[in-house]
């Protein structure tokens, strides 16, 4: 939305529907869509939530962005408009659909887990900080409006410069104080960032605030997590939740003691350079506020072809979940706006009527870095990745041993995974207690989905085990359909070919180590074959 008085509709529309309360969480039903037709403004954000952006693997694989246009002064005191940018330093990576539908059952905690995971392991999360910005004097060079929360601003007219990091590294202590209680509202700003004339978020800087009014009461800005670490000098006093004790016989300003006078530009206040103002004042959109499709289709014909394919699988997936024919309709024949094979792919799935031609000349425009295919990482690295090892009794300790410390020695988060979660045995040795491994988790208890890759040591008596059971087999499968990397060493080669019986995979049959659609096999393993650190390379050729 471009105006926050649509705000209450926008979050109507997207909640359950009120007759019957369903669907719970998602958007996939008549009223959402009904809504983002009907605002056509809504057609930028969700080609963005059709995408794969819209289930990333990891918060850690996420861009962040502030949305809005804020304002910045320059130390020649000139006003410059500005959009904020956090960018992963692993990348921006996702989930496929089927992955996501089923983490969404099998553990709804994922990435809250993800995150604490990865920090308590020492692989804490970083974003590099950046910021675009515009002369106060060019606001009006682009064919769209810069204060538009609805547009972008693209980086091959305005590009990000990295000015900072975050880095989180550390977990909370009490989520309740310290994750509960935060109050984000965009009237909360530091001296140094602005407002600009933006209307969302004018709007927004009086809603935020009134949420953390009855959330948390008049004082929230007293609060640990929310104050700033510098003292603040003023003549604020009482209500709900009051924490500072002032001192003093005045609470106000001038006073005849001369107490805690205004800052001086000097003593570094921060100065407001005046703002030109000219125009009509009336409820109405300008031109270039009324223009919805132009960065659509910038968008969409910056994505790869996978990408492609998956934003048109997402939206026949959500309006195959709307059951009233006018809402499929509309949505089939808008997407023709955008890109007509998009349309056509759509209808024919959802129901729809087929459009035959564009309603809307795509411009052909691509821009930097809306392809997440563009924004990788400048190091790729194994750190903070979860691998599963599979085993059972009888399994090769030297495989498992050696692929085990390798992957902790770089970073990464390997589990064992066994028939049960009681000692697992290695071949060669009695079963007594304290000779075996004690797994993580049990084939049962977790899914291939919960992992980054895989890994199944040899070992005749645990292949014997595994293949026979379908629950290991199906790990192997679908890890494979999610196109994560599976490795196998010794007997889990014929285990693998078994478990995905594709004749297209080439497997190792010799100690040379073959690498085919991500399976990576050595048949005959020695000592040196699993040696060294973890290397991310093109065409490797080492097991590791």
């Amino acid at each position: 939305i471009q105006d926050a008085i649509k705000f209450p509709d926008v979050i109507h529309a997207v909640k359950p529907e009120p007759h019957n309360e369903v669907p719970q969480g998602q958007s996939a039903h008549n009223n959402f869509w009904d809504f983002v037709y009907m605002h056509e403004e809504a057609t930028h954000m969700y080609m963005w939530a059709m995408s794969d952006r819209a289930i990333p693997r990891s918060y850690r694989m996420m861009q962040a962005f502030g949305v809005n246009t804020f304002t910045l002064i320059n130390k020649a005191g000139e006003r410059h408009f500005v959009k904020f940018h956090f960018t992963p330093e692993l990348g921006v990576h996702s989930l496929v659909w089927d992955e996501a539908l089923k983490i969404a059952g099998q553990d709804p905690d994922f990435h809250r887990k993800d995150l604490w995971e990865a920090i308590e392991n020492g692989a804490f999360p970083k974003w590099k900080f950046g910021i675009q910005t515009i002369p106060e004097s060019k606001e009006h060079d682009f064919e769209f409006d810069i204060l538009d929360a609805t547009k972008v601003w693209p980086e091959d007219l305005v590009p990000v410069r990295y000015i900072g990091e975050l880095e989180l590294n550390r977990n909370v202590d009490e989520y309740f104080p310290q994750t509960e209680q935060v109050a984000f509202c965009t009237a909360h700003m530091v001296p140094g960032i602005a407002h600009s004339d933006d209307p969302l978020l004018q709007g927004r800087s009086f809603s935020y605030f009134d949420t953390q009014l009855s959330r948390l009461g008049i004082n929230w800005q007293e609060l640990p997590i929310n104050r700033p670490v510098c003292p603040v000098m003023n003549f604020n006093r009482d209500g709900q939740g009051r924490q500072t004790i002032t001192k003093g016989t005045v609470n106000y300003w001038p006073n005849r003691f001369e107490v805690r006078p205004p800052a001086t530009l000097q003593e570094g206040a921060y100065p407001d350079p005046p703002q030109a103002v000219e125009g009509i004042k009336a409820r109405t959109k300008s031109a270039k506020f009324r223009e919805h499709y132009n960065q659509a289709q910038m968008f969409y014909n910056s994505l790869s072809p996978p990408e492609k394919t998956h934003v048109a699988s997402a939206f026949a997936f959500e309006l195959d979940h709307c059951d009233d024919p006018i809402v499929y309709e509309r949505m089939s024949q808008r997407l023709a706006d955008i890109d007509l094979e998009l349309a056509q792919t759509v209808a024919e799935m959802v129901g729809g009527t087929k459009p035959t031609k564009a309603t809307r000349t795509n411009h052909g425009k691509k821009a930097k870095h809306l392809s997440q295919t563009e924004v990788q990482p400048d190091d790729p690295t194994i750190a903070s990745r979860r691998v599963a090892i599979i085993i059972a009794d009888g399994f090769d300790k030297v495989a498992y041993d050696a692929v085990k410390t390798t992957l902790k020695a770089s970073g990464a988060l390997p589990f064992t995974i066994g028939p049960r979660r009681s000692e697992v045995f290695p071949a060669g040795v009695e079963k007594i207690s304290g000779n075996g491994v004690q797994p993580e988790h049990h084939l049962e208890g977790m899914r291939s989905t919960l992992f980054d890759a895989i890994f199944v040591p040899g070992g005749a008596a645990s292949i014997e085990t595994l293949q026979k059971s379908g629950r290991a087999i199906h790990w192997l499968r679908e890890a494979f359909g999610h196109l994560k990397a599976i490795g196998a060493t010794g007997e889990a080669v014929q285990f693998v070919a078994k478990a995905l019986a594709l004749p297209g995979v080439e497997l190792s049959d010799n100690d040379k180590t073959v690498e085919s659609y991500g399976v990576v096999t050595i048949a005959n393993i020695s000592p040196d074959s699993l040696r060294g650190a973890v290397t991310i390379a093109k065409e490797g050729t080492g097991f590791l």
